[in-house]
């Protein structure tokens, strides 16, 4: 639609009008080149305008700007006592989205086609401020005779970019007004007015990203398997997620508010961690709703805010801490299934281990030191009906005295130490193997007995009798009937243990055993070191004619230190130890011709005998020398110089169990 110029040009000026000169910026000299070429001053053209589905899908996706920006205007136009003007909000394109203002002068911009949807193109409209405000991003001012069309002459519109936080021009704010009704403060009004939607944008965008941080936070502390609590300084709880409500049977909705003292009883200790502002780390304590004890592992997290204090509680479950151990300490992996039963001794015992198996009650697994007592110990756990469940290993001789009892039974948290799960909760539903069990103390003696016999445990400083469901299995490497003859040793213990005893022979007494433990061990290092590796028959012979008195464990150190040290991985007899070494079979050429003699065991030399009585001490007593030197019958100091002579790493024996 075209539409003539209310002031046509008088008859004989000039077709090319001036750019004005009163005044006029440089940036609209230049729009008023680009224009000359294109367009006439006098002749009007409609603008474009996006109308139905088009312009309603414009507006969805600028509602946030819509919402803010128009409550900003009329606000604006309200104050401004219905003064005959019209407030636009255009988007970053130019299309106008939003006016108000003066009905009259509405209507002559719709007489211009200005109306909801219509563009501010420079193309169709010529000069104009919104056009020169969107290239330029900096607030513009044309009135009269600077608009290149005369059909805005008797206009003049001020506009201002409205920027987001992140620097993007998101839209334009034009006062429009005809030139007699304008006002000295339209061009400072409409750059405030494009500030404050602006601000309303950023304060918009930071609320929206708070509540996506705050909708991902609730996501995440719903999601966790601890229950999460939070109250302010005066108490009251302001958070609770369904994990700690279903713990502690309260209603999340109608509990945010309450004080958290009307909801639970707190524990002494959590009390005084508030009133201390100090925090709790994995603390065992009770809560008490509606009669109903409630145990927890409790961590409290103090939020200071000058001087006041708020507080969040973590609850871990006591279900959950048994699946961490079960997860992280009690996997064990040897079965039956992968035991050496190449002798007689050994498929007899995996036989009896497997009835063992069976039953519930306890097993007392006897040996000497490295024979496996503890793999034996892992295949009957997996062979049983508690497999599933955890699977806790206890050194008792590792126990200081001194902690025994608490380290052993647990504590309930009190004033200045935290609370700590017995060993025999953390084992609940499954197995409790108690290695060296001859050095747990007659106190701990007595309460293993009981709770054997009752399935209940008491903890130190407690009066809560806790039921616990474990399967004990003991092991010694110690004679148990000399210790009970000398009172050492609980003789109702030893006859309760002895149940179900299974002596697991030494090495020497089964030495079908060793190519089997030697393959398996080569096997594991294989997979280890991507390799395979060969072992020559004399090495395997050789390994026959050897005592072994550290058992399988010392078999084991064997084969790993030959595989490190032998060339293309085979091994061979150069890769075994010197001591290995020294023993030697009979129809050896450099032996001397001897009678015929009953089958008799390898002889060593005195030095020999005595290197393998220090090493067999050092496994004993775990490399101390303090216990070595009188189970030796010598001298601590001459203990050193043998052990020295013999070019022996006591340090490998320390910490060694069986």
């Amino acid at each position: 639609m075209v539409v003539n110029s209310i002031a046509p040009l008088a008859a004989g000026a000039d077709s090319r009008p001036q750019a004005p000169d009163d005044g006029g910026a440089p940036a609209i000299a230049d729009s008023w080149q680009r224009c000359r070429p294109v367009m006439r001053p006098a002749v009007w053209r409609m603008p474009h305008r996006a109308a139905g589905a088009t312009f309603a899908s414009i507006c969805r996706r600028k509602n946030d700007l819509l919402v803010l920006g128009q409550a900003a205007l009329e606000d604006a136009y309200e104050y401004m006592e219905s003064r005959p003007c019209v407030l636009l909000i255009l988007d970053e394109s130019g299309c106008t989205l939003w006016l108000c203002g003066h009905a009259s002068t509405r209507a002559q911009l719709a007489a211009l086609g200005i109306v909801e949807g219509s563009y501010w193109s420079e193309g169709l409209m010529g000069t104009n401020a919104p056009a020169l405000a969107m290239a330029s991003g900096n607030p513009v001012q044309i009135a009269g005779r600077q608009h290149f069309k005369q059909a805005l002459h008797p206009w003049r519109f001020c506009a201002a970019p409205v920027y987001d936080n992140s620097g993007r021009q998101r839209a334009v704010i034009v006062l429009g007004s005809l030139l007699a009704e304008k006002a000295a403060s339209d061009l400072s009004l409409a750059l405030v007015l494009a500030r404050e939607v602006g601000n309303y944008l950023h304060a918009d965008s930071l609320l929206g990203e708070t509540n996506r941080h705050l909708n991902a936070l609730n996501a995440l502390l719903d999601g966790v398997e601890d229950g999460v609590l939070a109250w302010d300084q005066h108490g009251c709880l302001q958070y609770l997620n369904s994990r700690a409500a279903a713990m502690l049977g309260l209603d999340e909705t109608e509990s945010l508010g309450k004080p958290v003292l009307a909801l639970l009883t707190l524990p002494a200790l959590v009390i005084q961690a508030m009133q201390n502002r100090s925090a709790l780390s994995h603390v065992q304590v009770t809560f008490e709703h509606r009669q109903r004890f409630i145990p927890a592992l409790l961590t409290l997290k103090p939020i200071p805010d000058g001087d006041r204090c708020g507080f969040i509680a973590l609850l871990h479950p006591q279900e959950l801490l048994q699946q961490l151990v079960h997860n992280q300490l009690g996997r064990v992996s040897h079965t039956f299934e992968d035991m050496p039963v190449a002798s007689l001794e050994m498929r007899r015992l995996v036989r009896y281990g497997k009835q063992a198996a069976k039953g519930g009650h306890p097993v007392l697994l006897h040996g000497e030191e490295g024979v496996g007592k503890q793999r034996l110990g892992q295949a009957i756990h997996n062979a049983s009906d508690r497999a599933a469940g955890p699977y806790i290993a206890l050194n008792c001789q590792a126990l200081p005295q001194n902690l025994m009892a608490r380290e052993f039974l647990g504590s309930d948290a009190s004033e200045g130490e935290s609370g700590l799960p017995s060993k025999f909760e953390l084992a609940n539903g499954g197995t409790l193997y108690l290695e060296q069990v001859e050095y747990l103390s007659p106190e701990m003696q007595s309460a293993l007995l009981q709770i054997i016999k009752t399935g209940m445990l008491m903890r130190v400083n407690s009066n809560r009798v806790i039921p616990v469901n474990v399967r004990i299995i003991a092991a010694t490497g110690a004679d148990l009937p000399l210790l009970v003859k000398q009172n050492r040793f609980r003789r109702q213990l030893f006859y309760t243990l002895q149940s179900f005893e299974l002596h697991i022979p030494p090495l020497r007494q089964r030495q079908q055993d060793i190519p089997p433990l030697v393959q398996e061990c080569l096997a594991a290092l294989g997979r280890h070191f991507q390799c395979r590796y060969r072992i020559g028959a004399e090495v395997m012979q050789q390994f026959g004619l050897y005592p072994w008195p550290g058992n399988d464990q010392e078999l084991k150190s064997a084969v790993e230190r030959a595989a490190m040290t032998c060339r293309n991985n085979h091994i061979c007899l150069n890769d075994l130890p010197e001591y290995l070494l020294q023993e030697r079979t009979l129809t050896e050429p450099d032996m001397p011709d001897m009678p015929d003699m009953p089958d008799m065991p390898p002889m060593l030399s005195l030095a020999d005998l005595e290197r393998q009585a220090i090493i067999r001490a050092a496994r004993v007593c775990h490399g101390q020398l303090n216990e070595m030197a009188p189970l030796l019958g010598i001298g601590r100091t001459t203990l050193w110089r043998k052990i020295k002579q013999y070019h022996l790493e006591i340090g490998q024996f320390k910490g060694d169990g069986g």
